[in-house]
């Protein structure tokens, strides 16, 4: 494909993402199946200008004053990737397949760029819009403009090294061998960052399952539970597994690891991850399991979120939500929470969770659960950096996915 057919392509699924409730890897994938003239370095190149513009959706709308897709993907060739407006004009040719020539007032729009970047409001800058801005900075982030910059930046890729297959100097070594480069990272035992663009889940190291992605963040949120082996551990909202398997790895697969999702089919696809891994004490919570109440040493209730510490990954998520939305997950992870915390031991850990930077989910509602739980309280003996107990990662600040992460211990009856 042409780059000005690509950049038409980009346009054209602008709107079908921002108007589909779908994951936006998904709507793309869906295109390159629909367009198989596209080859695997077309499709690749028009995710990553798709995924650029979706971090940085408002902020190009405002720099071109308009919403039209055509507009907001050329500003993003010119603000993302530096083409020039000479360049960027030549794209729209009208070939076949490509985008129309431009207009006297789009050309006007996009020579106006530079002189309307420094009038920008603070959550164009960062690209937000103005509400979520506002939920983000009425809590306590610290370094928030810069945590909402990194935001906006590319993902890193991180494996977790599972233990039950192998060491992680075993591991780095056998992916070296594949010819995929990662690094240690000092701060999280179990992570290798992968180095450049690598296709992991189809090589021996991953199938073998010697290791699963999963951002380092989510790795020292499991670490912070820290699960022993021959434990009864409940992983409340597991999901996929993810932390499932991390948690198995640390009980060094010995003890009863049970999971539970109020949607049983978000489940299914951890038969496969757990036999991969070699994990055989997971087994499915059934219904309340009344055995199961007050028994737990240790609950994980990882709570559905707004997603907005996983804004790299997911842009198209900020684009999504709404105040009700918001509001609606605050008061579900506030049920979660306190149903979850019925399963918890006397003396038992309880490790609330979520991928967000708001307080509204994060420490609001650890301060109004401890404060209607007196049974509970924060336990200062997980530790990550200088904070204690409860725990905010982010891009800027540690390197990682925004994760929130409150350890507490039942104290009392």
């Amino acid at each position: 494909m042409r780059p000005a057919a690509r950049l038409k392509a980009v346009s054209d699924l602008l709107p079908e993402i921002l108007g589909s409730p779908n994951a936006a890897d998904r709507v793309v994938q869906a295109w390159g199946r629909r367009n198989r003239y596209a080859g695997s370095g077309d499709r690749r190149d028009i995710a990553d200008q798709v995924f650029a513009i979706l971090r940085h959706y408002s902020k190009l709308c405002a720099l071109v004053e308009s919403d039209d897709p055509v507009l907001v993907a050329l500003a993003a060739r010119m603000v993302l990737f530096d083409d020039t407006l000479e360049e960027v004009c030549a794209l729209a040719d009208g070939a076949r397949h490509g985008l129309a020539p431009l207009t006297t007032e789009m050309r006007a729009r996009l020579e106006a760029i530079t002189e309307r970047e420094s009038k920008l409001e603070p959550h164009e800058s960062v690209a937000l819009p103005p509400w979520l801005y506002d939920q983000i900075m009425a809590g306590d982030l610290a370094d928030a403009d810069a945590v909402l910059a990194k935001l906006n930046a590319r993902a890193t890729l991180d494996l977790r090294v599972n233990t039950l297959r192998g060491s992680l100097a075993q591991t780095r070594q056998k992916l070296v061998d594949e010819g995929v480069r990662a690094r240690p990272l000092a701060k999280v035992p179990l992570a290798l960052r992968v180095e450049g663009t690598s296709h992991i889940t189809g090589g021996v190291v991953f199938k073998s399952g010697r290791v699963e992605v999963q951002d380092a963040g989510a790795q020292v949120a499991a670490g912070l539970c820290q699960a022993q082996p021959g434990q009864t551990v409940l992983d409340f909202c597991a999901g996929a597994g993810g932390k499932t398997l991390a948690l198995a790895a640390q009980m060094q697969n010995r003890g009863h690891l049970f999971v539970h999702d109020s949607d049983p089919k978000r489940l299914h696809p951890m038969a496969a991850r757990v036999k991969r891994a070699g994990v055989s004490i997971v087994r499915e919570m059934a219904g309340n399991e009344a055995r199961l109440f007050e028994r737990c040493h240790l609950v994980v209730s990882d709570v559905p979120c707004s997603g907005s510490g996983r804004w790299r990954r997911t842009p198209e998520t900020k684009w999504h939500l709404t105040p009700k939305d918001l509001d609606e997950l605050v008061a579900l992870q506030r049920k979660i929470l306190a149903e979850s915390a019925g399963f918890v031991a006397p003396g038992g850990r309880l490790a609330y969770m979520t991928c967000s930077i708001i307080a509204r989910e994060n420490e609001n509602q650890i301060a109004e659960f401890l404060n209607t739980h007196p049974e509970f309280a924060i336990d200062e003996t997980a530790k990550f950096g200088n904070q204690c107990g409860v725990i905010q990662l982010d891009p800027h600040n540690t390197d990682t996915d925004g994760m929130f992460c409150a350890i507490m211990r039942r104290t009392g009856p």
